[in-house]
């Protein structure tokens, strides 16, 4: 994945039916994190996602 790949990526995570890498083995509709963000954000709470040296890091904040 190229580096621009990535920050695409990260800017799409939260899209309905958005999948990062299609040819990964398993399930999931690309559903899951647009939901959440929706359930969060009719909280009043906000989400967020960056890069790390460790991996992604996922802020939920209600």
């Amino acid at each position: 994945m190229e580096a621009d790949d990535g920050l695409e990526a990260l800017e799409r995570i939260w899209d309905t039916f958005y999948r990062v890498d299609e040819a990964r083995s398993g399930g999931g509709t690309g559903l899951g994190l647009a939901i959440a963000k929706s359930i969060v954000e009719l909280h009043g709470g906000s989400c967020s996602v960056r890069n790390t040296d460790w991996g992604v890091e996922f802020r939920f904040t209600l």
